[in-house]
């Protein structure tokens, strides 16, 4: 193109009439700005644009696609054709302006297209962020009032809120994280948003590709006019989604039809085509509000690859909700059909059946183009009909929204959406974990640890099996981790037992460890025994002597040596659970402050001891042990 070309195309067409690319303000990161040939999305306008120079940043938002250039004349959006160009994928350096204009003409299906269009401009892009700057004035007067502010979870709960901060493995940094904080905060002030779980997630995502104005525009967009077309923004929409339309959803998934089914049949879909997905899921707690967390309360990212959530975003801005339940029924199919037995035989929890979908999805046997073309937006083949959708419509899915939103509203106080503990996650190792592998048991033990350690995955440092039955072997294993799980089998029953350390297991015949520690019975019938200082002995001041008795044993609850490790001081010598050094035989018997008096059975106690392990414990966040971080150091300097 020369000069005098450019210069006429300057003329004819008005610089904020571009659209604004996208940039990354929650990391910084560079956008690819980039456009592929063969993507289908245009790469110059329909009409000559010279400041353009034939890049994205040249484009309207009505002519990004080739094949809805001809129509620019048009004053309305071929919604479906556009639909089906995102679910190609949006190139990156087109979706800060494509997620609010595909958002803004959802949420306002009798707005123009050049209306609509206008949100993606430089000519619009003053007006949101002179708006904006008007928000955080009126929320933040003062810069104090900003440091004092912190990021809301909107309902997600606190433990995913932690894993939202720390994507990746790595911190949002701090300019991330300020930005999050005022989007969320401003959704809660200016839009009075309460509950929003898909909210903190999507705002990260949203942040990736445009700045706090558009975010919180596109936002606003979301919530328009209390509409659940995108997200829920109430206990009861939540609930309603979770217990009403995921299960509606799977009823009628026939991706897997083993055979093919006229319209009349489709009410049979659900017991003859899919039963072993929704059983498993329904079974383990999948298909509640808690087990449906990675999908209703993540939007995906526990589950997908970034780049494949990006995508699922750029169907999201255009379709909604819908899109969600479609993918993420869809998704539990094939993953199940290529987990196969595994689920029946290792799946005890919705923990599991998700970390098994998530390998599926990170395992080269995944392709996500292929899985959107053929499973989740395919079609099925009838005998009566040529073709129908695999998945029913956005209309469908809707009724059953409000159908029963009603049996939401009565349970809205009685259905739990949030777990206050959860199971301790498991680290796949080097051996395989017996004692603590399914999870009812490590729920107990997640609810008798500290609350800094309720979060954490056990990983297994010691086996008896593996690593030879003696204590010097036993320290060495145990000298990395300060706290640790010891637990044991009781040959010839049922039983199995152990004790938590607060302190790493060393050769110490003086004693050490502190109040923290305890022992437990694990199977069956779980019982905690903590130490704790008995009303009777804390009731009087002429009880002091027999106090500090108390305290002083409570620093000594563990003794090691070369022949024995024991826990919980007793009379005349005895111990709550003791060791002896081949780790082939315990005894036990009740010790001062745990009342573990029933620790095995009634009536025994020396016993014969089978398999024994020791954990130490895994932060979920960035997958470091615990004991590499001390929260006490420097407090009390």
């Amino acid at each position: 193109m020369d000069s005098s070309t450019q210069d006429s195309d300057l003329l004819e067409f008005n610089p904020m009439d571009l659209f604004c690319t996208s940039i990354d303000v929650l990391r910084g990161g560079e956008i690819d700005q980039t456009i592929p040939p063969d993507s289908g999305w245009s790469l110059r306008t329909s009409r000559p644009s010279g400041a353009a120079g034939g890049r994205a940043t040249g484009r309207r938002i009505s002519s990004m696609m080739s094949s809805l250039s001809s129509s620019e004349s048009s004053d309305a959006y071929d919604h479906e054709d556009m639909r089906s160009m995102c679910r190609r994928g949006i190139p990156p350096s087109l979706r800060r302006a494509a997620w609010i204009i595909n958002v803004v003409s959802a949420a306002n299906p009798d707005m123009s297209k050049s209306d609509c269009d206008d949100f993606g401009t430089f000519r619009k892009s003053r007006v949101i962020e002179h708006g904006w700057d008007l928000t955080l004035k009126s929320l933040f007067p003062d810069l104090s009032d900003l440091e004092r502010a912190e990021v809301l979870d909107f309902g997600v709960g606190h433990d995913n809120l932690m894993n939202i901060l720390y994507q990746g493995g790595s911190p949002i940094p701090d300019k991330g994280i300020r930005a999050l904080t005022k989007v969320l905060y401003a959704c809660r002030e200016s839009l009075g948003l309460e509950f929003c779980p898909l909210l903190p997630d999507l705002t990260c995502i949203l942040l990736s590709y445009m700045p706090e104005s558009y975010a919180f525009a596109t936002i606003r967009q979301m919530v328009h006019d209390d509409s659940s077309y995108f997200l829920a923004i109430s206990r009861v929409q939540h609930l309603a989604w979770c217990k009403v339309s995921w299960r509606g959803a799977l009823r009628y998934v026939a991706c897997y039809a083993p055979l093919t089914w006229s319209s009349s049949n489709i009410k049979y879909l659900y017991p003859r085509c899919f039963p072993q997905t929704a059983f498993v899921m329904e079974q383990i707690g999948a298909l509640e509000p808690i087990g449906l967390t990675p999908i209703l309360k993540r939007f995906f990212v526990p589950l997908l690859r970034r780049e494949h959530v990006l995508r699922v975003m750029d169907i999201f801005t255009g379709e909604g909700a819908h899109a969600i339940f479609r993918i993420g029924a869809t998704l539990c199919c094939l993953a199940h059909a290529h987990l196969g037995e595994s689920v029946r035989d290792h799946c005890d929890n919705a923990a599991v059946f998700w970390e098994g979908v998530r390998r599926f999805t990170h395992s080269k046997h995944f392709q996500f183009d292929i899985f959107l073309n053929l499973q989740a937006y395919g079609v099925q083949k009838s005998l009566r009909i040529l073709t129908r959708p695999i998945f029913p419509g956005q209309d469908f899915v809707s009724r059953l929204i409000s159908n029963n939103e009603e049996w939401a509203e009565k349970n809205e106080s009685t259905v739990s959406i949030h777990e206050d503990t959860k199971p301790l996650g498991l680290v796949e190792g080097k051996y395989p974990i017996q004692l603590a592998k399914h999870s009812p048991e490590r729920l107990r033990l997640a609810q008798w640890l500290p609350p800094a350690l309720q979060s954490t995955k056990l990983d297994l440092i010691y086996s008896s099996n593996y690593h030879g039955r003696s204590l010097e072997m036993f320290y060495r294993c145990c000298s990395s981790a300060r706290h640790t799980l010891t637990i044991m089998e009781v040959l010839g029953t049922d039983r199995v037992i152990g004790m938590y350390a607060s302190q790493t297991w060393h050769n110490n015949p003086d004693g050490y460890g502190d109040g923290g520690c305890f022992l437990f019975r694990l199977k069956p019938n779980p019982r905690c025994f903590q130490y704790t200082i008995g009303e009777s002995r804390t009731a009087s001041f002429d009880d002091a002597e027999q106090n500090m008795s108390c305290l002083e044993d409570a620093g000594q609850l563990m003794i090691s040596s070369h022949t024995f490790i024991s826990m919980g001081v007793g009379e005349g010598g005895a111990s709550g659970l003791r060791l002896n050094d081949d780790l082939t035989r315990g005894s036990t018997s009740k010790s001062i402050g745990c009342e573990n008096d029933v620790l095995v059975a009634e009536g025994v106690e020396v016993f014969d001891i089978g398999l024994v392990e020791v954990y130490r414990f895994i932060r979920e966040v960035d997958n470091k042990p615990v004991d590499k971080i001390d929260p006490w150091k420097g407090l009390f300097d």
